[in-house]
């Protein structure tokens, strides 16, 4: 299974690109998946006083409940790898994280503007950037690619990560 991150701070466009991401591999045939970071803190929306929720909180280790084709688990502490390693037992190809900036998996980078260009010095396995205003990062040695330029975006994932030339 191959990784890839997407980051960027709050509103930079992530879920957009993630989204233009999904669509354009899934139209390919590649079985995609995605993880979000929930980065505000706190129990995302919809999970508190649920049945799973109460029978995690008297003692089981993970809860789970199945609905409508939605499978939600939860548990005291996830670890992210423990999640991938169940993406990838579902047959997933390609796996985009959004967020989890600390990670070490490779990352197209959201930078809305010159004042976030320090968010490159604390991360590292930068493929590329993606900037809807910096067109011209002066000094970088990576790519720089519009927000809108999906098709130069995921080419260059196909060759970074996927190790594919999409021109074929």
């Amino acid at each position: 299974m191959k990784v890839l991150q997407v980051v960027g701070y709050k509103n930079s466009g992530k879920t957009t690109l993630t989204k233009e991401i999904i669509t354009y591999y899934s139209k390919k045939g590649w079985k995609v998946g995605t993880i979000k970071n929930h980065g505000h803190g706190g129990i995302p929306i919809g999970l508190h006083d649920t049945d799973s929720e109460q029978h995690r909180r008297a003692g089981s280790k993970i809860a789970g409940v199945i609905g409508e084709n939605i499978l939600q688990l939860s548990q005291e502490e996830w670890e992210v790898e423990t999640i991938i390693s169940i993406y990838e037992l579902l047959g997933i190809e390609l796996l985009v994280l959004e967020g989890f900036k600390r990670l070490e998996y490779p990352k197209l980078i959201l930078i809305k503007d010159r004042k976030e260009i320090q968010l490159l010095t604390s991360l590292s396995n930068i493929i590329a950037l993606i900037s809807k205003t910096e067109k011209e990062l002066v000094g970088l040695q990576l790519p720089v690619f519009d927000n809108k330029d999906i098709e130069q975006i995921c080419n260059c994932i196909s060759m970074h990560i996927l190790k594919e030339n999409d021109d074929e």
